[in-house]
């Protein structure tokens, strides 16, 4: 189980740790490395981005902890034999004994019956790159997870660590955001541990004016993901929100890193993924500017909600979609049709000092809003401001 301030990351590589006092960390080695990527002295990004410090981090092999947790999630409530234990970690009984402690150490409830073994009867509220990938088998998403008690922007650390080299499928999340930003440049309020606030770093084979896709793909797996998990309908609004009964609920933002001019035919260097989900918030929680429009999964249900369990879904299903935005965008187009609530209808759109009205009509195969005009032009919309969508 990686530990909390050790200074080190699951992959057993000495770090480090940055300075509490808000200094820049300590340069005593020749390259510091965040999970295995390298990262020359001098090119460090500022404590300021990584204000706080990495509270867990995952890569490959698994570690102690983190096998005894997936066993527990794939038990799902029953009991793991001990011998059982010692098998797949490949340990005596007391280092099986040691790591059990650890685990409850960290906040975890954990059961222990001298015939039956051990079973798992709950967990912290915490987001803990262990427990989430104990909880689900990471494609290209997800595979490395890094979680920040704080910071100031998800989708700024992610960018340093792209022009760092970092492979595709890093996942950054943090416990509370500082700074965080949706579209045009709005601050996204981010209450510590109320919410899912990350991005996912990706490297597509795609043309800049092909981006939209991936907003399309990670719409729909977010929707599906909490209609699914927490029983509420969920629904996309153009072009990038997820709501539930005309409140707002999620918001995605894709900034694409390229070269190439925007909207242009031009590769794309890496994108990233940034996502923001109202989980467990309260009226509260929200500032007054959007007190009226917000909502949580928690206000929508009445209950809190499993973080962690989220957390592992979501980035099961976002995978799902960024494979097949890839290789058939046709069948995801089709499910973003199905559970948007701006298609069919007639909405108005602002670009810059433009006003375009129309019917919303579908995605094209780059993921742009088809607009049929009343003079029955179509016009392509990439981006823009929804002001009016009526049925």
């Amino acid at each position: 189980m990686s530990r909390v301030n050790s200074g080190k990351i699951s992959n057993g590589q000495s770090h480090a740790p940055a300075d509490q006092t808000g200094g820049e960390p300590s340069h005593r080695q020749s390259h510091r490395s965040i999970v295995g990527i390298l990262i020359p002295p001098g090119q460090l990004v500022s404590s300021s981005l990584f204000r706080g410090r990495v509270t867990e981090s995952v890569s490959v092999p698994m570690n102690p902890g983190m096998a005894i947790l997936e066993m527990f999630h794939q038990a799902v409530g029953q009991f793991v034999p001990a011998t059982e234990l010692r098998r797949v970690l490949k340990e005596s009984g007391g280092k099986v004994t040691t790591e059990i402690a650890e685990l409850e150490r960290l906040g975890y409830t954990i059961e222990s019956h001298p015939h039956f073994g051990y079973r798992l009867l709950g967990g912290p509220d915490r987001l803990t790159a262990d427990d989430i990938k104990a909880r689900f088998k990471a494609g290209v998403i997800g595979a490395e997870i890094l979680v920040f008690e704080e910071t100031a922007s998800t989708n700024d650390v992610v960018d340093h660590l792209g022009k760092s080299g970092a492979r595709e499928g890093l996942v950054v999340f943090a416990e509370s955001q500082t700074k965080g930003r949706g579209r045009l440049g709005r601050a996204w309020a981010s209450p510590r541990r109320k919410g899912l606030w990350f991005s996912v770093l990706l490297r597509p084979k795609l043309a800049s004016s092909a981006a939209s896709r991936l907003t399309v793909a990670a719409s729909v797996a977010v929707a599906r993901t909490i209609r699914q998990r927490c029983g509420v309908n969920a629904r996309i609004k153009w072009p990038n929100d997820v709501m539930v009964n005309g409140r707002k609920l999620a918001g995605i933002l894709v900034e694409t890193k390229s070269g190439a001019a925007p909207r242009s035919s031009g590769p794309v260097d890496y994108l990233i993924l940034g996502i923001g989900i109202d989980v467990n918030c309260v009226a509260a929680d929200f500032p007054p500017a959007v007190a009226e429009i917000a909502t949580s999964i928690r206000i929508e249900t009445g209950r809190d909600q499993d973080r962690l369990a989220l957390a592992a879904d979501l980035l099961k299903a976002l995978d799902e979609s960024y494979q097949m935005a890839l290789t058939d965008f046709e069948a995801v187009a089709d499910e973003w049709a199905r559970l948007c609530s701006t298609l069919g209808g007639q909405i108005a759109v602002t670009l810059g000092r433009r006003r375009v009205e129309g019917f919303a009509q579908a995605l094209d195969a780059d993921g742009a809003l088809l607009l049929r005009k009343d003079n029955g032009q179509i016009e392509r919309i990439l981006g823009g401001e929804l002001a009016v969508e009526r049925a």
